[in-house]
């Protein structure tokens, strides 16, 4: 097309997302107190200890999100697929948890919504009793 155009193709334009970075804040920096509860609420095999650790902003995130199916689907997409190309990415470790809390997302969370369970409900053990609100 551009043979037909008499044009040079033009390079892909490089953007500085560095710039677009707000200054860290409070939440960006340790976990807040309902990122806790949630830590609490997950089973041990799935709780994304080092995430927390080393990125207490996204599981900040992932606690305002947490009840809401469609926008936890896009936070583990977001963060698990690379949309801006030439990140660096995420050490497999952080992968790894990243990967094996959004499979119990689905399995145990949303399955349990599915259900009608409510989430306070699944929080604290109710799970497998007859439970009427």
């Amino acid at each position: 097309m551009n043979a037909i155009l008499g044009t040079e193709p033009s390079a892909p334009v490089q953007v500085d997302y560095s710039r677009r970075r707000h200054q860290p804040e409070k939440d960006d920096l340790e976990l807040s107190a309902a990122a806790q509860v949630l830590l609490a609420s997950i089973e041990e095999s799935a709780r994304p200890k080092e995430l927390a650790t080393s990125f207490p902003r996204i599981v900040n995130r992932m606690a305002k999100l947490w009840k809401m199916p469609r926008e936890m689907d896009r936070c583990f997409e977001d963060l698990l697929t690379d949309t801006r190309g030439k990140r660096q990415g995420f050490p497999l470790n952080l992968l790894m948890e990243l990967s094996t809390l959004k499979d119990y997302y689905k399995a145990k969370v949303l399955l349990l919504q599915g259900q009608g369970v409510p989430y306070p409900a699944r929080r604290v053990g109710f799970i497998g009793r007859a439970y009427k609100s």
